[in-house]
């Protein structure tokens, strides 16, 4: 589809103390190729300079305030089905985290994507930006876990309306599709909305799109340990639909896969069996050649490869710990305790 003749298309970014990241986010936003685009910002009670940034970088804001939430709401689908009742006559929708950044012919490639292929919800997985020590060691381990388990061939099958898959960090939805499965209100309680608002539209018979799509846009989601402890305790579990038993198996096979040939390899140094140090040698290069590969398809720096060890143990501590937040109610993000 010629890109002059896309129809209007609203993009919402929702945003709760998003000062360290919504000058950008609007900027790339405002260098979009697109021919007919509206930016509306939903504040969610920031109480950092966020929406003086905002309107400075050229969007429109709209303040939601900071009461506390609704009985039966999280924070993120709050805020963004207030949002629904300030977008104009838009019949397409977007929504962007504020820690996005968009390629300039990003949103006009997927709208014309999905118009083409008549889809209606339009997610995907971009490039995963990481400055710090930890986000280099931990990202790798938690993004590829989640790679591993949503096959992407069956989360799009539209005959199987039970699997389905979206990255909260950009979504496209025709609107018509979004007014008739009830906007996020139908995800109200869902901590993880974005896979619950795929589910909602794949089990209402819409067409539901996840794809790589890391040349069109990126995300840095945390910028140090803490940040990616708190973000990933809160989701992992609910990613696991809190099934003890799927925790149970993913730990054995990190265990396994990724931190038992470490220990064998000891083993076998300290005990001095020439065959076993071989054998062991042998598959911990084979571990670390598939992780180079896979840094160099994702343009990941190499050299933390050596530290995949460290970043599957942090791993298992991360899926432990959010069965335990989730259980006593500890959930916390953006002064929020879910």
């Amino acid at each position: 589809m010629c890109h002059e003749s896309l129809p209007l298309l609203e993009v919402i970014v929702p945003a709760r103390d998003e000062a360290r990241n919504i000058d950008a986010c609007i900027k790339t936003l405002a260098a979009s190729d697109h021919p007919s685009l509206d930016v509306l910002v939903f504040d969610d009670g920031s109480t950092d300079g966020t929406v003086a940034l905002a309107r400075a970088a050229g969007a429109t804001v709209v303040e939601g305030g900071g009461d506390a939430l609704p009985s039966g709401w999280k924070g993120k689908p709050w805020a963004l089905e207030r949002a629904r009742a300030h977008v104009g006559e838009a019949a397409w929708l977007c929504f962007i985290d504020a820690d996005v950044r968009v390629a300039p012919e990003a949103l006009s490639r997927i709208q014309s994507y999905a118009i083409a292929n008549e889809v209606d919800l339009v997610s995907g997985f971009g490039r995963l930006e990481m400055g710090s020590f930890w986000e280099n060691v931990v990202q790798p381990s938690v993004g590829g876990l989640i790679l591993a388990g949503n096959d992407l061939a069956k989360m799009n099958d539209d005959t199987n309306r039970d699997k389905a898959i979206a990255n909260g960090q950009l979504i496209l939805v025709r609107r018509a599709a979004y007014d008739a499965v009830g906007g996020h209100s139908a995800v109200r309680d869902d901590i993880l909305d974005d896979i619950g608002l795929a589910k909602a539209f794949k089990k209402a018979g819409f067409r539901v799109r996840a794809l790589h799509l890391r040349e069109l846009f990126s995300c840095r989601m945390y910028t140090g340990f803490g940040e990616l402890w708190h973000g990933w305790t809160k989701n992992l579990f609910p990613g696991m639909e809190f099934k003890l038993g799927v925790v149970a198996l993913v730990v054995a096979l990190v265990l396994l896969e990724f931190l038992s040939p470490y220990a064998i390899a000891v083993w076998a140094i300290v005990s001095g069996d020439t065959p076993l140090i071989a054998a062991s040698l042998a598959l911990l290069a084979l571990i670390h050649g598939v992780r180079a590969w896979m840094d160099r398809i994702f343009g990941q720096p190499l050299a933390y490869g050596l530290l995949q060890p460290l970043g599957a143990a942090i791993l298992v501590g991360l899926l432990l710990d959010s069965v335990r937040r989730t259980r006593m109610g500890l959930r916390r993000w953006k002064g929020r305790v879910y």
